[in-house]
């Protein structure tokens, strides 16, 4: 039986848990005590403890793999716009790296999203740490080039061949792991961008088939979120909009948000 992918809680969430039952303690301690009642002795520590209520923690949902990512064949990846999958979960993605706003790490962790962010060397350079902050919930940064060329699919090999492995050593150096999947620039991908991937230790090409931008879904098949949908976004001014739209069809589809690079087994 293949390894069930659990979506693993933020940091956020188990404090606010912590910080629930803090809450409750507190209450009862507070409560007036009837000075009519009888006075007896003190509990002891142990006979106090096994009376204080407790919460629970929510169990999180778990998804058995279902799913088999295809193998580098002929020397060229795979490329993945959708996963076949009899789970009711999606797949958020993210791009580029341009906007830092503060708004879209507190949103992420408000919805306790996981995702996987296609990050371009030049736009994240100077100011890796605000990335390195989503990392922390778990997240992984992925291989979106150096520089962002959306004709590099058209260029030789060795120019796509650096633009892929250039990203992929910064990545290792700057975030502590080495990419496993890349995104095309533009989303255009060639034969020789497939090469090109497989020789600098990418896994899958992932590309897409619905996005969330402009402040609204974008489908190429339907319209409304399917299973094993790998959703578009990108770090931009209007990624509060994007997300709420995001939100309002993942929670009209019944669909789960989970870890892309763990249920492909390529974390």
């Amino acid at each position: 039986m293949s390894e069930p992918v659990r979506p693993l809680p933020t940091r956020r969430a188990a404090l606010g848990l912590i910080g629930a039952a803090a809450v409750t303690g507190g209450l009862a301690s507070c409560a007036a005590p009837d000075s009519r009642a009888p006075k007896t002795e003190a509990p002891t520590t142990a006979e106090s403890s096994a009376h204080v209520p407790t919460t629970p923690a929510p169990v999180a949902p778990t998804f058995e793999r279902d799913y088999t990512l295809p193998p580098i064949d002929g020397g060229l990846v795979p490329v993945i716009t959708r996963v076949t999958t009899k789970n009711p979960i999606v797949f958020l993605t993210i791009d580029d790296g341009v906007t830092k706003k503060p708004e879209a790490i507190e949103l992420l962790r408000k919805y306790n999203y996981p995702v996987s962010m296609f990050l371009t060397k030049n736009f994240v350079q100077e100011d890796p740490e605000y990335f390195r902050q989503l990392m922390r919930t778990g997240d992984f940064v992925e291989n979106h080039t150096v520089s962002h060329d959306v004709r590099m699919s058209t260029k030789p090999y060795a120019y796509q061949f650096a633009e892929i492995k250039g990203m992929q050593d910064f990545a290792q150096t700057t975030f502590g792991r080495r990419p496993t999947l890349f995104r095309p620039p533009g989303g255009a991908y060639s034969p020789t961008m497939r090469k090109a991937c497989a020789d600098a230790g990418i896994r899958a090409i992932i590309h897409w088939e619905t996005k969330s931008n402009a402040g609204h879904m974008d489908y190429q098949y339907g319209n409304s979120l399917r299973a094993g949908d790998i959703v578009l976004m990108h770090f931009r001014p209007e990624f509060a909009a994007d997300l709420e739209a995001f939100r309002a069809a993942q929670l009209a589809a019944g669909l789960t948000v989970v870890n892309l690079e763990r249920f492909l087994g390529v974390e």
